[in-house]
């Protein structure tokens, strides 16, 4: 969870409890300083929430961390989480649209995936045209065969329209609503980032948005608007350097350490 190596025979389970986010703030840097950028903003977005980490030359860790209502007295890396994934679950509470912090998950996921999912920010991006289908792997449905599912979106875009317009009088169309939920996820997401600069007396704007993570790329120009920052920075395999793929790689290393050991 430091951003270092350890011993197989040395391993704790608490020293890797975070180490899947660690992972990609290294990966994030060294692929960030090779392109040579020094001062880089981390801007992983995944699934299910946003993680946001400051580079200005060194790693920055933090001593006591608080995960899931336990506070552990361990180094790791200093990254700042909200609830504002590709599956942050959209909402109308009456009054205003909402998105997150409840997630839709792997399943069933986006209502897109076609699963019977609800909606969610992945699904504003369906659309607003952002997320093309026919460009997208077709791995959805009974036989992992099928394309994203437009229609499904578009119907469920419409009702919540119609919910709106009933309740609050104001006429928008599906994708006024869907642009509607993306800025305030973008929103959300650069108040993350301010959390970690600009409240902590660092120019934002001096910086290069480092972006990664699977739905990183759909919403990294946006950010940068909103933040009044000039330079994003997609590396080809940003996706890898996500806190999931990360954390994958961390186990089969594990696994691997485990088994060579068993052997020896």
């Amino acid at each position: 969870s430091n951003g270092g190596l350890i011993d197989a025979g040395l391993f704790q389970g608490k020293d890797s409890i975070l180490s899947g986010p660690a992972g990609g703030v290294v990966g994030m840097v060294r692929t960030g300083t090779m392109a040579g950028f020094d001062r880089l903003i981390g801007f992983d977005m995944g699934g299910t929430s946003t993680d946001v980490t400051h580079f200005d030359g060194q790693f920055e860790r933090s001593f006591e961390t608080e995960v899931a209502g336990v506070r552990m007295r361990a180094p790791m890396m200093s990254i700042h989480t909200v609830a504002a994934g590709g599956g942050s679950i959209l909402s109308f509470d009456g009054a205003r649209l909402r998105v997150g912090p409840e997630s839709a998950g792997a399943n069933p996921g986006p209502a897109a995936y076609r699963r019977g999912g609800p909606l969610t920010v992945t699904d504003c991006n369906v659309m607003v045209g952002k997320l093309r289908p026919e460009l997208f792997p077709a791995v959805f449905g009974p036989n992992g065969d099928q394309p994203l599912d437009t229609c499904a979106v578009i119907e469920k875009f419409e009702a919540l329209a119609l919910q709106v317009e009933r309740t609050t009088g104001q006429k928008k169309s599906p994708e006024e609503i869907a642009a509607g939920f993306l800025r305030i996820a973008v929103e959300n997401m650069a108040n993350a980032i301010k959390h970690i600069s600009v409240q902590r007396g660092y120019d934002v704007t001096e910086y290069t948005l480092t972006c990664f993570g699977g739905a990183g790329g759909q919403h990294a120009c946006m950010v940068a608007d909103a933040l009044g920052m000039q330079r994003v920075y997609i590396h080809p395999f940003a996706g890898v350097l996500s806190a999931y793929g990360m954390g994958l790689a961390d186990v089969r290393t594990l696994k691997q350490a485990a088994v060579e050991k068993a052997l020896s």
